[in-house]
């Protein structure tokens, strides 16, 4: 019986620590304007043990190009890091002429913040989730915006 009553003990110790501690959900809401002429696809990253993508893992978010402050608001966990990254793809064409007299194109990606992916460097993108927050506003209108 001793036994059993120092195993409940040492259990209910191990769930007060922070392993047994439930997270705490939060709401928050980043902000952007997209100041160029065409749609960007945008994603949310979580830098914590979760590693969830706003909206999900194989979809985007397209900010449409508006001078107004568009928001996107999650829920996420109290105190992760969360990173945004937007790109726009692009079909570029050459100035020179092939030999069948057109002018070839080539697709190129231009990328923001953590980019696509969530794995490009950014010291100004990601944000702590903390209920209520509203992050500051950010003007996507370089395609190299805050990746430096």
């Amino acid at each position: 019986m001793n036994r059993l009553i120092r195993l409940l003990a040492a259990m209910t110790a191990i769930c007060l620590s922070v392993a047994c501690m439930p997270t705490m959900a939060a709401d928050m809401a980043f902000q952007f304007i997209n100041d160029t002429e065409r749609s960007l696809s945008l994603k949310l990253f979580s830098r914590g043990d979760s590693h969830q993508q706003w909206p999900s893992r194989t979809r985007a978010y397209a900010i449409k190009p508006d001078a107004a402050v568009q928001q996107l608001k999650i829920s996420c966990e109290e105190g992760e890091q969360i990173c945004w990254g937007a790109w726009m793809t692009v079909q570029e064409v050459s100035g020179e002429i092939g030999a069948a007299g057109q002018r070839p194109t080539r697709t190129v990606k231009h990328a923001a913040g953590v980019g696509e992916r969530g794995v490009r460097v950014c010291a100004n993108c990601c944000h702590v989730c903390k209920d209520g927050a509203l992050t500051p506003v950010v003007k996507l209108n370089d395609p190299d915006h805050a990746a430096k």
